[in-house]
């Protein structure tokens, strides 16, 4: 969607201090020299105890609405997105941010779509602002905090390690430092048991109490002989190449025009030609490389990647960034920005 009256007023995040590095991992036997070399990650952060996604989130929370100069009774709505378990079972995270930063009567609402779960935040948030004009800003935050024995940092998943941390976005329908030019989300639901494989129901989360393996959905789907793999890589090609030539064509601009492009910290081989070679995108438009000192964080890494485009990118007004995030499911959401000024906090 083209959108005229849409902006980011505020940006921020959050990375816990304690530092773990690849080489760490090799030597506790909980990663692989062939992983490294594949995959391209250098460190990580590491939540201390407490630092759960939603604390997490409420401290990159409280820095974006303080960055945007906002009152917190302009603020109509929170929306919180994650990944990973986010402390308690059966509880409101979204509502503990909105406690913890912008307060008020607004509704809070969660979000749980995959890796792709804060860019489908911004989107709703924005309709909402959109449908709700009596709404000044709306408070996006994603918070993850990945911990053993439920989940493996650098196991549970083949390529890509995932890092603790938060971040957010401040949007508004009144003004910011950038504007919102277009927002497209994109699914194809029939890649949806392509995460699921033929497991088996539970009645409760962890109900075997082992690790999650998440690529073992993937590898037991594949080994149905009904599965065209080839069509199913093509179809998440198509995606990711449908929801940023829509979001390109709706505000009216061409791939070239743009400045920065910012996506997932994804394994190295995936950016290389899943994104940047699928694309045409080039590499030293992106973040990628300055964030493997944080690998992939949850649902933020946008968020992470504008942040660094502001305080040391040296961005200009009229410069445009394109946004673009994709989760199983399968989701995509893309998105274009223009800068108008540099923020005062940078």
């Amino acid at each position: 969607m083209r959108w005229n009256d849409l902006y980011i007023a505020g940006v921020g995040t959050y990375l816990p201090e304690q530092v773990e590095t690849v080489d760490d991992a090799i030597a506790a036997g909980r990663y692989t020299e062939e992983k490294k070399a594949m995959n391209g990650y250098r460190e990580l952060r590491v939540a201390a105890p407490g630092e759960t996604g939603p604390v997490m989130a409420v401290k990159a929370g409280v820095q974006a609405v303080e960055r945007s100069g906002l009152n917190p009774l302009d603020f109509g709505l929170t929306v919180h997105a994650s990944l990973s378990h986010q402390g308690l079972d059966l509880w409101t995270p979204a509502s503990y941010v909105q406690a913890g930063t912008v307060g008020g009567s607004g509704p809070a609402f969660e979000v749980k779509q995959g890796c792709n779960g804060f860019m489908a935040a911004v989107d709703l948030a924005a309709s909402y602002l959109s449908a709700h004009r009596d709404s000044t800003a709306a408070l996006v935050t994603a918070g993850d905090a990945f911990h053993l024995p439920y989940f493996d940092r650098w196991a549970s998943e083949e390529q890509n390690v995932n890092g603790d941390g938060a971040g957010a976005f401040v949007l508004s329908n009144r003004s910011g430092f950038a504007r919102v030019r277009s927002i497209h989300s994109h699914s194809d639901s029939t890649l949806e048991q392509m995460s699921r494989g033929y497991a088996e129901w539970t009645t409760g989360p962890f109900a075997d109490g082992r690790t999650l393996q998440l690529n073992s959905g993937v590898e037991d789907f594949l080994r149905n002989g009904d599965v065209d793999l080839d069509d199913m890589i093509a179809r998440i090609g198509g995606g990711v190449r449908h929801s940023l030539k829509m979001a390109l064509y709706e505000a009216d601009v061409e791939l070239q025009d743009a400045r920065f492009f910012l996506h997932q910290q994804l394994a190295e081989t995936i950016v290389t030609h899943g994104i940047c070679g699928l694309l045409g995108v080039d590499r030293a438009s992106t973040t990628y490389d300055w964030a493997k000192q944080y690998s992939m964080v949850g649902t933020a890494d946008l968020a992470i990647g504008l942040d660094h485009v502001l305080a040391d990118r040296d961005p200009k007004p009229g410069d445009l960034v394109v946004l673009q995030s994709s989760g199983a499911g399968y989701v995509w959401t893309a998105a274009v920005i223009e800068i108008l000024e540099v923020p005062s906090w940078v």
